[in-house]
């Protein structure tokens, strides 16, 4: 689940006391703010996917050992998550990677996108660029998916490649045009079927979204399909 320019992520489901330490303050009151116990538990397995993310690619491109603690996962005005990181260390310009601009923040340097699905959760992170992540557990779907997901030549391709595994395929296309949507990080977001999916070779696919195209992967993990877009 990795590519040169994109990283992923998946958490797996972790219990509250085990992981309140990786919070902030801000973190931990908004956590306290969630009350349903299904909606806790996909909000840490993102936070946790994603700064389990954050710190791999900083210690590896930068060399850079970040404390759970110190990353601070919050949303734009569209609800996207960024990282707001310490300051660069100046111990650290130069080391593995560009030099910072004057007054730029290590989060600044890359964009993330989060998923979560019955309480599994999925980040993604590019460098450059734009990334869109999206998971889903695998499940019978309603009968009328079909006709809010796939365009007519969707459906071709639909046919072709998912012969008795229908509710696979629906969510596959599912994934795909929400993570494009992510990627986009702009409102409103489009309808599904405004959105174009090509799947090309075996996890691959190009998306088209209004003026964009997107390259796109996708893959199943256990009984969750994953999916992550990138302009």
């Amino acid at each position: 689940m990795t590519q040169s320019i994109v990283r992923v992520h998946l958490a797996f489901p972790c219990p509250f006391p085990a992981f309140s330490h990786w919070l902030t303050l801000e973190e931990l009151r908004t956590f306290e703010r969630i009350t349903a116990p299904q909606r806790r538990h996909d909000w840490l397995a993102g936070r946790r996917a994603a700064k389990e993310l954050i710190r791999c690619y900083l210690l590896e491109t930068v060399g850079l050992e970040l404390p759970p603690s110190q990353i601070r996962i919050l949303n734009d005005a569209h609800g996207a998550p960024y990282a707001d990181l310490p300051s660069w260390p100046p111990s650290l310009k130069g080391r593995g990677s560009s030099p910072p601009r004057v007054g730029e923040g290590l989060g600044e340097r890359f964009c993330i996108s989060i998923a979560h699905s019955a309480g599994h959760g999925l980040a993604g992170l590019a460098p450059h660029g734009s990334i869109g992540v999206d998971l889903q557990r695998i499940r019978p779907v309603r009968s009328d998916l079909a006709e809010r997901v796939l365009t007519d030549h969707e459906r071709t391709q639909f046919v072709h490649y998912f012969v008795k595994r229908e509710s696979e395929g629906l969510l596959v296309f599912w994934a795909l045009k929400e993570a494009a949507i992510k990627a986009q990080r702009t409102r409103p977001a489009p309808a599904l079927r405004e959105i174009a999916v090509r799947l090309t070779e075996p996890g691959h696919a190009e998306i088209s979204l209004r003026t964009q195209r997107l390259k796109a992967q996708w893959g199943q993990w256990g009984e969750f399909i994953w999916a992550w877009a990138f302009f």
